[in-house]
């Protein structure tokens, strides 16, 4: 299976821009790479300097990044990824386009809950499968949210469980869904006062049409839950030093234990430098500079400062990988935000040891 790389974190720490450097170094060590996103906001697109949809698109490499390999990005659309499942798993082209006509497909394929992460393990999975790339980066949408993906293809397979699905399929009743077949035909007449016979039949229908693609959707869900588990899948936990940050990385790395996934590593992005070891030059006064003397007394006392700050971000950092035995790599505070590729190559000489081991 093709190594996976997860990029996960808190919104504001800087994971859209840390996943794209670490695609970016891999690129540089000679890897065929793609870059997936589920982020909304398109930051990765920006960055990269590229125009991305759901298919992988190239991005360009200058000579002086000295990238062996090669690098595209893509940004997931789940209701294109919903279609082109349905179309795999449809038994016939009648049923596929059954399924595509339903009124209720097309609402769920763009907005039922847990859809969205859904289908970021399928466009996972394909990526990860079809033999067209040496790694796979995975930027998550933000840590609350992206704690849904883990859980994604389990929720998938138990709604595809008959159990489950048996009460809303064959409609056998006036109301046309079982659930409501026997005895419950005051509860059909106020659904259909509420929503309408129409609306009744069509999720009949959406249901029961549906049925054929249930085994499909089953073995899909085992798949990306193999990929999920594999030894070449890496989780990577993007933060900064900021108490807030830690706070939402606890969260993240007590999911992962529940969910039996080894974290990788942490990402410490926007970390204080230390002070350079080297003597503040004695500046000399200037009679004609106002607070001049204070001035320098105030240089010579910033490397003791730095220090003291470094100090304290080195003591947040092992309050943050206590109990975990993950490696920590840190990303130094560059002073201003990544907008470009440029910027993202800044970042990638630190991350690249992520990636090497």
């Amino acid at each position: 299976m093709t190594p996976v790389y997860i990029c996960c974190g808190a919104g504001g720490v800087g994971k859209t821009s840390a996943s794209a450097a670490l695609a970016l170094a891999l690129a540089q060590g000679g890897a065929k790479v793609v870059v997936l996103t589920i982020d909304p906001a398109r930051r990765l697109a920006d960055a990269l300097g590229v125009r991305i949809g759901n298919e992988p698109s190239p991005v360009v490499l200058p000579p002086e990044l000295g990238a062996t390999g090669t690098l595209h990005a893509l940004m997931l659309d789940p209701k294109e990824t919903f279609d082109r499942v349905v179309g795999r798993f449809a038994p016939t082209p009648h049923a596929r386009d059954r399924i595509y006509k339903n009124h209720i497909y097309q609402h769920v394929s763009a907005n039922l809950a847990g859809a969205q992460e859904y289908m970021a393990m399928e466009r996972l999975y394909e990526l990860a499968s079809d033999g067209a790339w040496d790694c796979v980066v995975l930027d998550t949408p933000p840590t609350r949210h992206a704690l849904d993906f883990l859980a994604a293809p389990d929720r998938m397979a138990n709604l595809m469980d008959e159990g489950v699905m048996r009460w809303l399929v064959l409609p056998a009743s006036r109301g046309g869904w079982r659930m409501i077949e026997r005895g419950s035909e005051v509860l059909a007449r106020v659904l259909e006062r509420m929503v309408g016979h129409s609306t009744i039949a069509d999720i009949a229908e959406f249901f029961t049409a549906f049925q054929a693609l249930w085994d499909g959707f089953r073995e899909r869900s085992v798949e990306v839950r193999r990929l999920l588990a594999a030894p070449t899948t890496r989780f990577f936990l993007v933060t900064t030093p900021a108490p807030a940050a830690r706070a939402e990385a606890r969260l993240f790395v007590e999911q992962l234990r529940q969910h039996n996934q080894p974290l990788a590593g942490f990402l410490l992005n926007r970390c204080v430098p230390g002070p350079q070891e080297t003597d503040v030059p004695d500046f000399g006064l200037d009679p004609g500079v106002p607070h001049w003397e204070e001035t320098v007394a105030a240089l010579k006392l910033f490397p003791a400062r730095q220090r003291a700050r470094v100090a304290v971000q080195e003591e947040n950092i092992a309050d943050l990988a206590k109990g975990t035995n993950a490696p920590v790599w840190r990303i130094p505070d560059l002073g201003e935000g990544v907008h470009d590729l440029a910027g993202i190559a800044r970042l990638a000489v630190h991350v690249r040891a992520a990636v090497a081991v």
